[in-house]
């Protein structure tokens, strides 16, 4: 299984994580996580989707998570960003050919 604080897989009769001394709630086992970068690109692509994996999967799939959650953040930021630079550019390159706006 795996430890729901740092994500390392550790041995079922544990009582204590040996990596970062969190106890392990031996009914909460974590299942297996991979941390895909499919999650990134999903979470990209769709931002809220990447939001609410990252809010859902934080503790029980902590690598993933973090996936889908870099990916929101990623595609929230190339959402904003790109389109006011386009704007900016095209703008300025109608200003400088004298173009009427």
């Amino acid at each position: 299984m795996y430890c729901r604080n740092c994500g390392k897989e550790i041995d079922n009769n544990l009582v204590q994580c040996p990596y970062c001394n969190t106890p392990v709630n031996q009914n909460q086992i974590i299942q297996q996580d991979d941390g895909s970068t499919w999650w990134s690109v999903l979470g990209c692509c769709f931002p809220i989707v990447g939001l609410i994996l990252y809010i859902v999967w934080r503790d029980t799939k902590p690598e993933s998570g973090k996936k889908a959650g870099i990916g929101a953040i990623i595609g929230f930021v190339l959402g904003t960003v790109l389109p006011i630079a386009f704007y900016f550019l095209v703008y300025s390159i109608l200003f400088i050919n004298g173009v009427p706006y």
